[in-house]
């Protein structure tokens, strides 16, 4: 190679290509790191009801470089362990501003024990005084028990019953609990039509009687049966 003119040429050509490309990422390197490109701005959109301005100041001062380097992904995810933050995206905004859009879980009901569960059936962990619902049910049923809470209390708004307490059993039989302390036994089969059917006759049956029923099972294929304390049968 070194006795032929043509080979040392394209050696050297090689060299001073890849010197060229060192200094020119250096170069690049040099100049997105100028204070000219520094973060001067922050804009968060969305509801931010739960998020306050002493968690958003944290996760500034964690904050490393500017509008290249920044890592956009870690900002998104100091975000995103957030109590309330169910969503977030983050994007560059030349020339100095970042954005960032949040999106808060809405709390449906309280879900098990500890934990809350939002609109969508989504279970996430904050603490709220709010004064809501609870819904229990096996791992990984809880979008299945939201959805039949909303169905069951749309089922009862006309009688003027609410639905405060959805359980699921881990044999699928729900159990619902009201704001009179009615607990109703729906099983595990045509929940909602037994649901519908009791809400029809509800006036001319239970919601006629003169005291408080604390219990109903709806488990009959042709009718349902009903708890009434201090109610005598009649003779």
């Amino acid at each position: 190679m070194w006795d032929s003119p043509r080979d040392l040429n394209a050696l050297a050509n090689l060299i001073f290509f890849l010197a060229a490309a060192c200094l020119l990422y250096a170069a690049v390197s040099l100049f997105i790191r100028l204070p000219l490109f520094e973060l001067r701005e922050l804009k968060v959109e969305g509801m931010t009801n739960h998020i306050s301005k002493d968690q958003v100041e944290f996760i500034v001062k964690r904050m490393r470089g500017n509008f290249f380097t920044l890592d956009i992904g870690g900002v998104r995810s100091d975000f995103e362990k957030l109590p309330w933050v169910r969503r977030v995206s983050v994007r560059r905004s030349w020339p100095h501003r970042l954005d960032v859009k949040i999106e808060e879980h809405v709390a449906l009901a309280r879900w098990g024990t500890d934990q809350l569960v939002n609109t969508y059936g989504e279970v996430f962990d904050a603490s709220t005084d709010a004064v809501l619902p609870h819904l229990s049910g096996p791992q990984g049923s809880s979008m299945d028990v939201a959805r039949e809470y909303s169905t069951f209390s749309r089922t009862l708004l006309p009688i003027g019953r609410h639905v405060l307490n959805v359980t699921l059993s881990e044999r699928r039989s729900w159990e619902l609990g009201l704001d009179d302390g009615m607990v109703i036994e729906l099983g595990r089969d045509r929940m909602e039509q037994r649901l519908s059917d009791f809400a029809a006759l509800y006036e001319r049956t239970v919601g006629h009687l003169d005291k408080r029923t604390n219990y109903v099972d709806l488990r009959y294929e042709n009718g349902f049966a009903v708890r009434v304390p201090g109610l005598k049968a009649a003779a």
